[in-house]
């Protein structure tokens, strides 16, 4: 295989680097709502200095299906709402179910796993019922970085619902980034990105009650380990093209 032109260099520059370790957080990304069977970039950031990703450190990735209902025209009934997908009793979040009231956030009667089922009572008649949960249908998860031009590398598959059915306290969910030295590198500018293609709308937020602030679903996760440095690597950027190219 013919060597990265400067790869020696940069490399040089890399070790020389002074990095400091944090977390990407949900916070970190601008979120986007996923479109049912169609593969979408749901989560996406731009780093402004250099990064890497840390490989074998335990992630959080959890995101939720939602679906809406409309209460009954009696207020203060228990109803019970049948959900379209697996309903799951995830391990990758401590609510698989979070349920909203128009603005509010509405406590759950009971929920059936097996019959994908969520009972509560809104307090409020004809009110709009929103419901974030953890699906364990088979949805196609994948992590990975974007150069500015576009190109893009897959640096983490996996299947979300088998994500969501995991034990993360026995067994956490981590990254394998060793098929080069550079696969875990970010350069100034580029993108890391979630991307999902799943048979239901995913989403992070919405206006629920139509009073123009969304309510969140705080039960979906996003915490992804790193290093970074203050200052850009140059060359950087040219050497993970190349690398990727040639892989």
């Amino acid at each position: 295989m013919a060597a990265i032109p400067n790869e020696d260099a940069v490399r040089q520059r890399v070790r020389a680097a002074s990095p400091h370790r944090d977390t990407f957080t949900k916070a970190d990304f601008n979120l986007s709502t996923g479109i049912p069977d169609e593969q979408e970039v749901v989560a996406e950031m731009q780093v402004k200095r250099p990064h890497v990703l840390q490989s074998f450190e335990s992630v959080d990735l959890a995101i939720m299906a939602y679906e809406e209902f409309t209460a009954n025209g009696s207020a203060g009934d228990e109803e019970t709402f049948n959900l379209s997908h697996d309903l799951v009793e995830s391990g990758a979040t401590d609510q698989p179910v979070l349920v909203y009231e128009d603005d509010d956030q509405l406590a759950t009667d009971s929920i059936d796993y097996d019959a994908d089922t969520v009972t509560v009572t809104p307090e409020n008649a004809d009110s709009t019922i929103g419901v974030y949960y953890s699906a364990g249908d088979q949805a196609q998860l994948t992590v990975q970085k974007a150069a500015p031009n576009g190109t893009t590398e897959k640096l983490h598959t996996a299947d979300l619902g088998l994500v969501h059915l995991r034990n993360h306290a026995k067994d956490p969910l981590e990254f394998d980034l060793s098929d080069s030295f550079w696969t875990p590198y970010l350069a100034k500018d580029w993108k890391l990105q979630v991307v999902l293609e799943a048979p239901y709308t995913a989403r992070w937020e919405k206006d629920i009650g139509g009073d123009g602030n969304d309510e969140t679903a705080t039960n979906a996760l996003v915490s992804i380990p790193y290093k970074s440095t203050q200052n850009n690597i140059e060359g950087l950027g040219e050497v993970l093209r190349t690398d990727a190219a040639r892989r």
